[in-house]
């Protein structure tokens, strides 16, 4: 993959600002980082002041807390006091840091502010330079309308039937007491929005067929082997449910899968559907949380967010996996076309 130019982060970071923010002149406007992501703050900072925003830029690997005996060290499991006041300032913020685990307490505080004050929030804890410029790239409000388009299309639709070049052969029947779950971006006060965005959700208890994953996979095992383009992993599915994985390029690989599969008794079943409308991104980047917004159809593997999608069973894991180059059908017409958003006016 090419080198990430300054001028497509600070893009980026503009795209953050005016169109999933929409920050107005004298607004507050809080940026989380630390030394790891120092360029995307920096980014969305210089973004926010020429919104004319009043802008405050935090290092969280700079700051004191109680919870580290004010020393300043990582981790922090108490929002450290600069942080906590300036977000009660606030009318909106992004986070960019890393994201360790221990420090999970001090995240959950900081979007319980972001509840409570009615602050707008693009949450992008962990996030790569490279998954920032080439994930977030289209503006939020094109993204939004790509998405209501194929909602509307998606209405009634009773089955999906889905294939790519690379051997994904799937069917996909749709519950009518289920419907579509946007995450599009775009973000309203008092509300958190995980960027990059541009998917639809659905739960379902019927899939059937082959899915292959050759763009990347989610959890450590994708992280480690990035883009799956020359590397395709295969998912047999039957009644919803994997039954056997195929990952001849990596036995390691396949190890890992077999082993997430069988933590918990629904840790096999297809948690969620999802369909890729980020018609600005058009190849695999490796990262699956870029990935899974792809135009096309990807598949969440375990847990399927009850607490949004009302599903009533839940695993101990989850992971998407995610493809490319695939083709969509709803009501006998083409939604996506090899890995393209199909416009309206040429479904058929």
């Amino acid at each position: 993959m090419p080198e990430i130019s300054q001028s497509a982060v600070a893009h980026a970071a503009g795209v953050v600002v005016r169109s999933a923010l929409k920050i107005r002149p004298k607004e507050r406007f809080v940026v989380v980082c630390d030394a790891e992501s120092a360029d995307l703050g920096e980014a969305l900072a210089a973004a926010g002041e020429r919104a004319e925003a009043l802008v405050t830029l935090t290092r969280v690997d700079q700051l004191r807390s109680i919870s580290t005996g004010h020393t300043g060290e990582r981790p922090h499991k108490v929002l450290p006091d600069t942080i906590r006041r300036a977000m009660l300032a606030a009318q909106a913020s992004a986070f960019v840091a890393t994201a360790p685990h221990a420090e999970l307490s001090m995240r959950e505080q900081l979007l319980h502010i972001v509840s409570a004050c009615g602050v707008r929030h693009a949450h992008m804890a962990g996030i790569s330079r490279a998954s920032f410029a080439r994930g977030i790239c289209l503006d939020f409000d094109v993204m939004e309308k790509l998405g209501r388009q194929l909602t509307r299309k998606l209405e009634g639709a009773h089955t999906l039937e889905v294939d790519s070049p690379a051997g994904t052969r799937l069917h996909v029947a749709l519950e009518t007491m289920h419907r579509w779950v946007p995450q599009f971006g775009a973000v309203a006060a008092g509300y958190s929005a995980n960027l990059p965005a541009g998917a639809l959700y659905i739960p379902t208890e019927s899939v059937r067929g082959t899915f292959v994953a050759n763009a990347s996979l989610g959890e450590f095992f994708g992280a480690r082997e990035g883009i799956l383009i020359r590397t395709p992993v295969r998912f047999y599915i039957d009644d919803g449910v994997v039954v056997r994985v195929e990952a001849p390029h990596s036995p390691a690989l396949q190890r890992d899968i077999e082993a997430i599969l069988q933590v918990s008794p629904n840790s096999s079943r297809i948690g969620l559907v999802v369909l890729g409308v980020n018609a600005g991104v058009d190849v695999p980047t490796g990262d699956a949380t870029v990935d899974q917004t792809l135009p096309g159809m990807h598949l969440v593997i375990g847990d399927p967010t009850g607490r949004v999608t009302g599903v009533p069973w839940s695993a101990r894991t989850s992971f998407v996996a995610c493809g490319a180059g695939g083709t969509v059908v709803a009501h006998g017409s083409k939604i996506i076309d090899s890995g393209h958003l199909v416009p309206p006016s040429e479904r058929s």
